[in-house]
């Protein structure tokens, strides 16, 4: 699975999110693939994307943004799609 993180290096809330992303990701590692997007040097690729406010998590279509994303929040949205995912692998 593949999570998106579009930040800017200027924003206090990108730093942590990005924190406490790593350690969720390296938790599921090697299932989930992360890719940091710095919003500013990658203008085209973030408007297409759907971004409108950083941080903001993507994975597939769906979009995780907010004032305050805490570990919890984060945790909760990458947990419903690796279940998803294993759903689609196994069929059920």
């Amino acid at each position: 699975m593949r999570i998106e993180l579009y930040r800017t290096i200027l924003c206090p809330r990108c730093l942590l999110v990005g924190r406490s992303l790593k350690k969720i990701v390296e938790q599921h590692s090697p299932q989930i693939e992360l890719e940091v997007i710095e919003v500013a040097t990658h203008l085209t690729q973030t408007r297409q994307a759907g971004i409108r406010t950083v941080p903001a998590i993507k994975i597939g279509n769906d979009i995780l943004t907010g004032l305050i994303l805490t570990p919890q929040k984060i945790r909760c949205f990458i947990e419903q799609h690796l279940q998803d995912d294993n759903s689609a692998t196994t069929g059920h």
